[in-house]
């Protein structure tokens, strides 16, 4: 039997809160800078001067730039994933939360799909993206992380929410609800070949 880890000390403690607070702090600041300015605007010496820190104080908490890119990607596509398996159990509810985060946090969203320019390194994000493709999945009922349904749901809510974000579609958010629903619908109705794709 594995021994229980030791306590970490008071001080270690200390310092690990005081890590993860600068942490929020700088990342707090850098959605605020993205929101008003987009996501070009932040960098490692705007994030010092905004937080009135030296221009290094970034550095400590964060490689650069790409690592508080990184940083919201991967907990954008936890918090996503989170949302839709709170929806319910059913493929609607789980494309209409999907939507719906998109709409709600448009920024965070730019950011985790690298829309209006932005890039982050996709390899690194690969196992937080692949929860929202196992709670389609887990919603349709298959095992098979590679079937057709669900990047093809995956893909309609993203399109509608990516159509929407550059003024494609310019409709309100329940008129994108009632061509999501509708989609996903025609979807679930078409027959499925064997091997995944639909006949």
């Amino acid at each position: 039997m594995t021994p229980p880890e030791p306590k970490p000390s008071p001080s270690r403690q200390r310092r690990e809160r005081e890590r993860a607070e600068a942490r929020s702090e700088i990342l707090q600041a850098a959605r605020e800078m993205a929101r008003t300015d987009g996501w070009d605007s932040v960098s490692m010496r705007r994030l010092a001067d905004r937080i009135g820190y030296s221009a290094n104080y970034a550095y400590r908490y964060f490689k650069g730039r790409d690592d508080i890119l990184l940083a919201f990607v991967k907990d954008g596509f936890v918090r996503l994933a989170g949302i839709m398996r709170s929806r319910g159990t059913s493929v609607q509810t789980a494309a209409a939360a999907y939507l719906d985060f998109a709409l709600d946090e448009p920024d965070l969203y730019q950011v985790m799909y690298g829309l209006g320019g932005v890039h982050v390194p996709a390899a690194e994000t690969v196992a937080e993206g692949a929860e929202v493709g196992a709670v389609i999945a887990d919603a349709l009922g298959i095992t098979d992380p590679h079937e057709d349904r669900i990047a093809r749901i995956w893909a309609t809510a993203h399109g509608l929410a990516a159509l929407h974000a550059i003024r494609k579609l310019p409709v309100d958010r329940a008129h994108l609800h009632r061509l999501l629903a509708a989609s996903v619908d025609d979807l679930l109705r078409t027959p499925q070949q064997p091997d995944g794709g639909a006949r």
